[in-house]
């Protein structure tokens, strides 16, 4: 078939057309429903294949996450535990309530003890903190330099927390020692860290 029969043939009368123009024809209207096929519904279908592929990259992300975490849940509940078992460990050693009057009583008597003058020993204004409230105590004993010494072990070795926080010497006139120090314990406040 050439140009010039191309040119002759009528749209009224394509029943009459020769074969390879009607295949012709036929093969141009298959592509271009196959186009528009694809350009509405195979277009939206690969978005949102694209939008799948990326929200599954970001689930994948997350699910690893989350897997590392669950992963280390079981060395983290053990770590918990110790940690609880070390604070219950560490609050034994603070003084309760009931113990705190004693404490004066036990410094009294290790001062006595280790041979020194007691000249004032009492609590001192109380210090509220956030999980516990410090105790400061103001101790003046009188004595000679090993028997500080002793005392000053003594209380450092109390089974309950006590620490020596401030203290200074000073030299009487009769070759003795006096040694005022601040000693401080802790109070844990169970109520407020609930």
């Amino acid at each position: 078939m050439n140009w010039q029969e191309l040119n002759e043939l009528d749209f009224e009368n394509i029943g009459q057309w020769p074969k390879p123009a009607k295949a012709g024809v036929v093969v141009l209207v298959c592509a271009l429903l196959a186009g528009a096929v694809s350009y509405f519904l195979i277009t939206d279908s690969l978005t949102r294949l694209d939008r799948s592929k990326a929200q599954e990259k970001q689930l994948k992300i997350t699910f690893e996450e989350k897997a590392r975490l669950a992963g280390g849940l079981p060395g983290s509940k053990l770590q918990l535990a110790k940690l609880q078992a070390e604070l219950n460990a560490q609050l034994r050693k603070l003084p309760n309530t009931l113990e705190i009057a004693g404490l004066l009583d036990d410094i009294s008597f290790m001062a006595t003890n280790n041979g020194l003058r007691l000249e004032r020993i009492n609590w001192e204004v109380e210090k509220q903190h956030e999980f516990y409230t410090e105790l400061p105590m103001r101790i003046i004993v009188r004595g000679d330099y090993h028997q500080l010494g002793r005392f000053v072990a003594d209380v450092a070795a109390l089974p309950r927390i006590v620490i020596i926080d401030s203290f200074s010497l000073s030299r009487d006139g009769n070759d003795q020692l006096s040694m005022s120090m601040l000693a401080k314990t802790y109070k844990y406040n169970e109520q407020e860290s609930k």
